[in-house]
């Protein structure tokens, strides 16, 4: 333990200007994701919609440009740029730097704003690479220019104007910061739609000018005269309204300007948006508070007033009335108080007044004025309050009739083999990683030359036909594996459209996983056209080179870009399996005689002899029948014949094949290779010939070179190339001097390689570095290949030497070691490197969804020639292990009414699943699984989860808690890796002890810790969580039932102020997940 005297002034760091921003980005903007870049885009449309808030404004202009970044245009005031009394700099300057600096903490410069803590614009600065702001006001143009929100001049006056104000802002947000640095151009439509809507009058013109040359650039331009009123139309756009007529106020009340429009639908969701000074509130906040509170008591007040509650025992509460709501609430509030810079809820308590007030006198006048809609809001709201009070009254009725409708087991539910309840475990697990891949007509390249749709598959696996499918296991070496479990994954299911460069159209789950060419994984939703994806090559063989077969298939294996015939890979397949022994011949033999029919029942393995002698069984029965032969040998003997042959042989052009012919002992790989061996022993210890050989290529290269248009015509390609990537001359050099510069890391290097270099290891090396060189070179001709649209030696050589890196090979060298000398097979593995994307499409229609499983390679390849990950279940034993996927967060059960929860889909599956009924006709005995597995994440989204099943079971399913059905699985939060070693950890303190002690004993222990199961490959997840010797896995019990009640009640149920005192009593005692 440090001591006291360790902490003195200089351990206190003062971070200048932006700095602090930089340090602790999330601070500011939430995440450094996708959310946080767009996050910063927010900022600066703020500022410029303030403007209009405030009638100075009443266009924005917003453009995505070329090169990544973005900018933010309106024709407000302009930011003032005369020098500030206080900063002694330029008034922009002080805004754009300083980070508690704007016009919004100035009484009268804004009346309302979203950014008063006035940090916002700052940050966007912060955290771009770069940013120009120019302002247009006092009839000149002024600009500064940022670096990391560092000025880089004073500002400078670069034009002048005639009756023009305004403010724009142009930045690029920094890499170092964000995970990713493209904009979506629909949510960035979405944030200024939200805006349009909620400034009536304000036109905000949106252009992405990213598209390739000759495509239309989209083009959005957003303007509504009705603003909110408009938005609920928008968000109802598909419903079917109670009240055609939305309510609408605008009205202000002691300093708050309370806006609101309200529509209801024939739905049962919820969907209120809450917003000040045109802020977001995610969270809601007082506003919404004050507008329940009104709406609930104006619906109340008015069908008292009506005689509508007839019947009724109580008056409506808040679910009641909500039901089927959709409403936007905007307020106008002069000192905004927000939780965070994030703005994601409101704090003001008199604006709960205000709202309040003004909605409820205002509801009951429109109530008045429209009482045909009026009736039909409280009809609607009593129907909701009849449905909650029969379910209480005749609850085990209407469960059995809603709950019990549906017999099948739900689609996504992936089923154990076993049909002994003892032995089988049903696993609900927190996320939809189980269900959902592809559309049912996408096709699956097969061994056996056929490409077949899952649909197909799943016909011919049940009439018992096993297909075998390509697929890439270590080292990316593609082999071939059985598959298995062909299945529909999921009914109705949102998909998108993948666009391959082949013009291969594929249709899958946004999630599904595409297998890169480095072996890993991306969804299909994150992938973009720079991605690399891993190809399926196949061709027909030719008699050529050293290929003396025709007609057989061939694939190309990504490991080493060289072709290999796919029998030779069922071969493979039939070894490894013990189908047959080496020993029983060197010669395999299609046995249908196919030989695109490279099952691997197909191949089998005989002598030279036998195999000649089954080709000679056969083509005596087809073309060497007896006849054939008597009419060839009487053709032999005719005049005519003989001449025929006489001349021929006399024809220069028979010589030539003659010669020819005589040359086919090259295609003998044994000669070839003495041969070679032969020339290099010449050519090594021949000075002259080596002397005489160098001069000639010197001289060749010399004439190239010599000629002017072909060095232009080389310079301005290269110049093309690297303009087009400009980080690829550091980005190498950089990685690589960043991890060496780690002491420790040297250390332990040089005592391991001391251990490590062996015979063995030297051998493994030098295979592990070939792989290497051999795919980075191929990728950087690839990238040479798609852009000058040639494999380009001169271009290549010319890239290498800028790179300076050494593991990108001469073509030379390439030829020579992996592809016999032959420039021809290097071009041809270049041109079939990988594939790309094109485009991907969001598709409006819902569909049925399939899959299948492939074991240990968990990947196969699609006939559109891309290899994709299986998402069917893993990491389980199929026999007795089931496994059903929740989307998200389930219904809380303990909170809303019964026919609610029973109308919720992941609700309706659990019940299906579990197969014992429920209420009056639960039967334990009809139980389908003994262990009833809660598998969540372990952090607090997963255990939030984790208590809504748990919520689930114990109200609708106690029977099952009580006798000890119920268990909560424990996966690891950490692993930890000391060499090739892996260990996992339930906690911090575990894991912290363990990784003491390692470093005690000279060891270096590197901890990760995991987000979620997802980031398990499935040999950890079956390791961990599901395997029965090493899992972890708590059963749950009930102890008291009175006292398990009260608690459900307290933590899950409506009435809040329960639930803050248990929180404030143990809120010291928590284990926070941050």
């Amino acid at each position: 333990m440090a001591s006291k005297s360790d902490y003195k002034a200089s351990s206190i760091q003062v971070l200048q200007g932006l700095e602090a921003v930089r340090k602790r980005p999330a601070m500011y903007i939430g995440s450094t994701d996708r959310n946080g870049l767009h996050h910063i885009f927010t900022e600066i449309l703020d500022n410029s919609v303030d403007e209009a808030i405030g009638g100075y404004c009443t266009r924005i202009w917003v453009t995505l440009h070329k090169d990544g970044s973005l900018s933010v245009k309106d024709n407000g005031r302009g930011i003032p740029i005369e020098i500030h009394s206080q900063t002694k700099v330029s008034t922009l300057e002080t805004v754009m730097t300083n980070l508690h600096a704007g016009g919004k903490f100035e009484e009268g410069a804004y009346k309302v704003s979203g950014g008063l803590h006035g940090v916002g614009m700052k940050c966007t600065n912060a955290l771009s690479e770069w940013m120009i702001t120019t302002v247009r006001r006092d009839g000149g143009v002024y600009q500064q220019e940022y670096k990391r929100g560092v000025p880089q001049a004073p500002v400078k006056k670069v034009g002048s104007v005639e009756n023009e104000t305004g403010t724009e802002h142009r930045f690029m947000p920094d890499s170092d910061i964000f995970t990713e640095t493209d904009f979506d151009f629909k949510e960035i439509v979405r944030k200024c739609r939200q805006h349009a809507y909620l400034t009536a009058g304000l036109r905000i013109s949106i252009l992405d000018e990213r598209v390739d040359e000759g495509k239309e650039k989209p083009i959005f331009d957003l303007y509504f005269e009705d603003g909110i009123k408009s938005y609920v139309l928008f968000m109802n756009i598909d419903e079917k309204m109670v009240n055609e007529i939305p309510f609408y106020v605008n009205k202000e009340y002691e300093g708050v300007v309370v806006e609101a429009a309200i529509q209801y639908t024939n739905g049962m969701d919820e969907n209120v948006k809450c917003y000040t000074n045109n802020i977001i509130n995610p969270e809601g906040g007082t506003h919404l508070a004050g507008f329940r509170t009104a709406l609930t008591s104006a619906i109340n007040t008015y069908a008292q007033k009506s005689d509508l509650l007839k019947g009724l025992t109580t008056s409506l509460n808040g679910d009641d009335v909500r039901e089927g709501l959709t409403a936007v609430v905007s307020v106008k509030v002069t000192d905004p108080q927000f939780e965070g810079q994030t703005k994601i809820k409101l704090n003001n308590p008199e604006v709960k007044n205000a709202v309040t007030k003004v909605l409820r006198d205002e509801l009951l006048t429109y109530f008045d004025e429209h009482p045909k809609e009026a009736k039909s809001i409280v009809d609607k709201a009593i129907l909701s309050y009849k449905a909650k009070a029969a379910a209480k009254a005749a609850r085990d009725a209407v469960i059995r009739k809603s709950a019990l409708e549906s017999t099948t087991l739900p689609g996504k539910l992936a089923d154990c083999i076993s049909n002994d309840p003892k032995d089988c475990e049903l696993y609900i697990v927190e996320g939809d990683s189980a269900g959902g891949c592809f559309s049912g007509d996408t096709e699956i390249a097969l061994t056996d030359g056929r490409s077949l749709s899952f649909l197909e598959l799943i016909q011919e696996q049940e009439n018992g036909k096993t297909n075998y499918c390509y697929t890439i296991s270590k080292n990316n070496q593609i082999n071939i594996s059985p598959i298995k479990n062909v299945r529909r994954t999921k009914r109705n299911a949102s998909v998108i459209k993948v666009t391959l460069d082949n013009k291969e159209e594929i249709v899958c789950t946004p999630n599904h996983k595409f297998m890169l060419r480095d072996g890993s994984y991306v969804k299909a939703k994150n992938l973009n056209k720079k991605d690399s994806l891993m190809p399926l090559y196949r061709k027909l063989s030719q008699r050529k080179g050293r290929i003396t077969i025709e007609g057989y298939e061939m694939v190309l294996n990504p490991s080493n870009s060289r072709w290999t015939f796919t029998h030779l890979l069922s071969d493979r397949y039939n070894l490894n399996n013990k189908v047959y022994k080496i020993t029983d011949g060197i010669y395999k033999h299609h046995i249908d005689f196919n030989k695109l029919n490279n099952n691997p029942e197909n191949i089998t393995r005989v002598s030279k002899e036998k195999h000649l002698k089954i080709h000679q069984d056969n083509i005596s029965k087809t073309l060497h029948k007896e006849e054939v032969y008597e009419k060839l040998r009487a053709l032999r003997k005719t005049p005519e014949f003989r001449e025929k042959i006489r001349t021929s042989m006399l024809k220069p052009s028979t010589r030539a094949l003659l010669k020819k012919n005589s040359q086919k002992q090259w295609e003998n790989e044994e000669y070839k290779e003495y041969m070679r061996n032969k020339f290099l022993a010449f050519y090594f210890t021949n000075e002259v010939y080596q002397k005489e050989n160098n001069q000639r290529l010197d001289k060749i290269q010399k004439e190239y070179w010599g000629k002017d248009e072909n060095r232009k015509k080389q310079s301005k390609r290269m110049s093309q190339y690297i303009n087009n990537n400009p980080k690829v001359l550091t980005n190498l050099s950089l990685s690589a001097k960043k991890q060496w510069a780690d002491p420790v890391l040297l250390q332990w290097r040089a005592e391991k390689t001391k251990e490590q270099w062996t015979e063995q290891f030297r051998v493994k090396r030098k295979k592990a570095y070939n792989r290497t060189y051999l795919d980075r070179s191929l990728k950087v001709l690839r990238s040479v290949y798609e852009y000058f649209g040639e494999v380009s030696i001169e271009i290549y050589d010319k890239v290498r030497k800028e790179l300076n890196n050494k593991t990108l090979l001469k073509v030379s060298t390439l030829c020579n070691r992996f592809f016999d000398d032959d420039f021809a097979r290097l071009e041809d593995a270049v041109k079939n490197y990988n594939h790309k994307i094109t485009s991907i499409e969001y598709l409006n229609d819902k569909i049925d969804v399939y899959d299948l499983e492939v074991e240990k390679t968990h990947n196969f390849a699609l006939a559109s020639g891309i290899f994709v990950h299986n998402s069917a279940k893993q990491g389980r034993d199929r026999h007795t292990q089931a496994v059903l996927p929740l989307r998200g967060k389930i219904i809380n059960t303990n909170k809303y009414r019964v026919d609610r929860v029973l109308g919720n889909n992941e609700f309706k599956d659990i019940t299906t699943a579990l197969g014992v009924g429920i209420g009056t006709s639960l039967d334990v005995s009809k139980l389908r699984y003994h262990k009833i597995v809660i598998m969540s994440d372990a952090d607090v989204d997963g255990l939030h989860i984790t208590t809504l099943v748990l919520t689930l079971l114990f109200r609708f399913f106690r029977p099952l808690v009580e006798q000890g059905y119920v268990y909560v699985a424990q996966p690891p939060l950490h692993k930890v890796e000391i060499g090739k070693k892996k260990y996992y950890f339930l906690n911090d303190s575990e894991k912290d002890a363990f990784v003491k002690k390692a470093k005690s004993a000279g060891k270096t222990p590197v901890a990760n810790r995991f987000k979620g199961l997802g980031e398990m490959n499935p040999d950890q997840l079956w390791e961990t969580t599901m395997n029965p010797e090493n899992r972890a896995l708590k059963q749950v019990h009930i102890e008291d039932g009175e006292e398990a009640e009260k608690t459900f009640e307290m933590l899950m149920g409506s009435e809040v102020p329960p639930r803050r005192r248990f929180i404030q009593r143990y809120a010291k005692k928590a284990n926070l997940d941050v």
